[in-house]
């Protein structure tokens, strides 16, 4: 079997299993948070360059060229000798320009990275806390038109990370930020296609970046946005998406609540998103689909679009990952610790 040498401590793996899992069946603290190579909280370095391929996935060329690779997704076949990530590869600091409180629950960030952040759209990047916490959040500005960094975060009852970024960070303070990461995010090639958007809670932040994206760049198909929650103050944006599609022809935009029947404003629909957008839309065939929010709405949405029609490679999705956290001993180096 391979052995991994670790702070000069070589512990065995077992067959198909990854570093990820090997470290951790030692009782070796390492961060992460997703264990399925989508939050990168688990990168480290090794003294080989070649890794099987899913272990390099939404690396920078760089990064990969140095030995960096996704602990969860590296199941390696030979003796390997690996370590933490240097910080200053991986993290940047970010300024606090502004924060807006959207709704009760629902917090708009906007940075300034301290390096060139390139990104699309759409896709998320990795914030981390002082005590070494890490938590991933969609962008939901345009890089050609925004000189920030905006995202939105929703605060969770038991999310330490989400608290601390809208109850304690301030305007001003500076924040870690890791990424971009995703593929979630607009192709101009699709511009004479339909686009159907679900998303669920603060999903709607990288379906604003894509939405505004499409349009800058002259989108013909129709767009049309289903954004659901739970009451209709939860729709933090519903104003301003109002105000979108009076603007553009080919915008729709469809507010759900699925906690109790709307009762004066018949706007909003009753039922969730995702039940209004595949009655709506029987035929996906030609149809670029984009799920963003809770990962049981996006699965069951995902096979839904497919039953309807849509081809799974047009079909793009960014699935909230969330996890419970990791309990370390006291005493253990708080940066290597990883939650929601």
């Amino acid at each position: 079997m391979p052995v991994i040498t670790y702070q000069d401590e070589q512990y065995v793996s077992k067959a198909d299993e990854s570093v990820l899992d090997t470290l951790l069946r030692h009782q070796i603290n390492i961060p992460y948070s997703c264990n399925a190579g989508v939050c990168h909280c688990c990168i480290m370095v090794s003294d080989s360059i070649k890794h099987p391929c899913p272990a390099n996935l939404g690396l920078r060329d760089t990064l990969i060229a140095q030995g960096y690779f996704l602990a969860c997704q590296c199941k390696p076949t030979d003796a390997i000798t690996v370590k933490h990530a240097d910080e200053y590869d991986i993290f940047a600091d970010a300024l606090v320009i502004e924060k807006n409180m959207l709704s009760d629950t629902v917090c708009q960030l906007k940075l300034h990275s301290a390096i060139d952040l390139y990104y699309r759209a759409g896709q998320y990047i990795n914030i981390r806390m002082p005590n070494g916490q890490i938590r991933s959040y969609s962008l939901a500005s345009l890089p050609s038109y925004d000189d920030y960094i905006e995202l939105h975060i929703k605060r969770m009852s038991n999310g330490e990370v989400s608290h601390w970024l809208c109850d304690d960070v301030k305007q001003g303070d500076t924040v870690e930020i890791q990424g971009a990461f995703g593929d979630c995010f607009y192709l101009t090639h699709h511009v004479d296609r339909d686009i159907v958007m679900i998303a669920t809670g603060t999903g709607l932040a990288p379906l604003m970046g894509i939405i505004r994206d499409a349009l800058a760049h002259g989108h013909q198909g129709n767009i049309q946005l289903y954004h659901g929650d739970r009451d209709r103050q939860d729709l933090y944006l519903d104003d301003e998406l109002q105000a979108m599609a009076e603007q553009y022809e080919n915008l729709e935009y469809f507010p759900c609540v699925s906690a109790i029947e709307p009762a004066s404003d018949n706007r909003f629909y009753h039922g969730r998103a995702s039940d209004l957008a595949f009655s709506q839309n029987k035929d996906l065939k030609n149809c670029c689909v984009y799920l963003c929010g809770s990962p049981a709405m996006v699965k069951s949405a995902r096979q839904q679009a497919y039953l309807n029609g849509a081809d799974m490679k047009n079909i793009y999705a960014d699935p909230f990952i969330t996890k419970e956290l990791r309990q370390t001993d006291s005493t253990t180096d708080m940066r290597r610790r990883s939650s929601d």
